[in-house]
């Protein structure tokens, strides 16, 4: 092997949520060696994400104590108000749980600590690396080129193959990986900053509007985001990636506006990212598996997204270790699993969408309806 080749038993594209649990799963329960790739250098603002109490439970799991997080890591919530089927609000934080006792996550300090962790149990950790080919051998092991800006290109020959890229699913894409995307919904958000604390700041709002709905949520140190969740193609024929019409639409809110009167931007520009639902079928790959996100991805409503990405990650992790050690297992199994549950969501959905009456001519709510 060349001196810039590594070997490892199993290879992880995307340090997320997803990425660096199926990591820390491996690296508690079995003897594996675990790499972990991911593209971004691990910095800079990331929306954060409502979650129950029972993420806790989950990092119990993966050996992770609460007190082993950066001070507010999990800010207190203060409710979610929802302007949804009516003007009157509902304080319903999810669509699909009635807990009460719920945390909003400083996802920054939150995926760093999860990654700090793979490290310190002895996983490899390469960020800033882009992963640019992907090889089969003939044994289904696999020959990964990375690229990182200073160390240059190097291989890494790995046993198994796990994307956890999220919604975009990367790695499946490249693979031909099958699919079934059953959306094309975009978040287009722009961050701000609130001057001076205040509680009515910390609660998350959501409202729908004849385009799609808006969400606003406390970020840490007092900045927050605004997001507009709509179709691409509305995207693109209203210009919502531009600040003017943007902006023009958050004026055109009855409640978003308000929570964000006091606030200043934080961005030159609208981000725009994919908030599709969506869902891979890799069996036809072997020593390959998809995990949170890249796996099957659910609409922002559902508030399904970390604890569906974590659990994914320990299951796909649990079957990654039995088959590395010669178990035979049901390889029909996870996605049965996966496709029941995506099922599930798409009715609970479009329920959900269901109760939006006001505008059920417009093209939005008409896709959903």
């Amino acid at each position: 092997m060349e001196k810039n080749n590594r070997k490892t038993d199993v290879l992880i594209v995307g340090g997320g949520p997803a990425g660096a649990s199926a990591a820390l799963s491996l690296l508690n329960y079995s003897s594996l060696e675990v790499t972990l790739i991911e593209q971004s250098n691990l910095e800079g603002i990331r929306v954060g994400e409502h979650v129950s109490s029972h993420i806790f439970d989950l990092l119990g799991h993966l050996k992770m104590d609460r007190s082993a997080f950066e001070e507010d890591s999990f800010l207190p919530s203060y409710g979610n108000t929802a302007y949804w089927g009516s003007d009157i609000p509902s304080t319903n934080h999810s669509i699909f749980s009635s807990e009460n006792d719920t945390v909003q996550l400083d996802r920054e300090k939150f995926d760093f600590q999860l990654i700090k962790g793979v490290a310190e149990r002895g996983g490899h950790v390469f960020p800033r690396t882009k992963c640019i080919d992907f090889k089969q051998l003939k044994n289904g092991h696999w020959s990964i080129s990375l690229k990182h800006p200073e160390k240059g290109e190097f291989k890494i020959m790995a046993k198994y193959l796990v994307d956890a890229t999220g919604r975009n699913a990367n790695i499946c894409r490249q693979l031909g990986v099958p699919s079934q995307k059953i959306d094309s919904m975009m978040g287009v958000g722009m961050f701000f900053k609130h001057q001076k604390q205040n509680v009515k700041t910390r609660e998350h709002i959501i409202e729908s509007t004849p385009l799609g709905w808006w969400y606003s949520a406390l970020l840490p140190n007092n900045k927050c985001v605004a997001t507009f969740f709509t179709d691409a193609d509305i995207v693109s024929e209203k210009k919502l990636n531009k600040t003017d019409q943007w902006s023009e639409l958050l004026q055109e809110t009855q409640f978003i506006k308000h929570h964000l009167a006091e606030a200043t931007s934080l961005s030159a520009k609208p981000w725009v990212r994919n908030a599709s639902t969506q869902i891979s079928d890799p069996r036809t790959r072997k020593n390959f598996m998809a995990i949170g996100d890249a796996a099957s991805s659910f609409d922002p409503i559902s508030s399904m997204g970390i604890g569906s990405a974590i659990t994914s990650a320990c299951h796909a992790a649990k079957r990654i270790q039995l088959q590395l050690s010669g178990q035979t297992i049901d390889n029909e199994s996870f996605q049965r699993d996966l496709a029941r549950n995506f099922d599930q969501y798409l009715s609970h959905r479009k329920q959900f969408y269901q109760k939006e009456k006001r505008w059920v001519s417009s093209t939005f709510w008409e896709r959903r309806n």
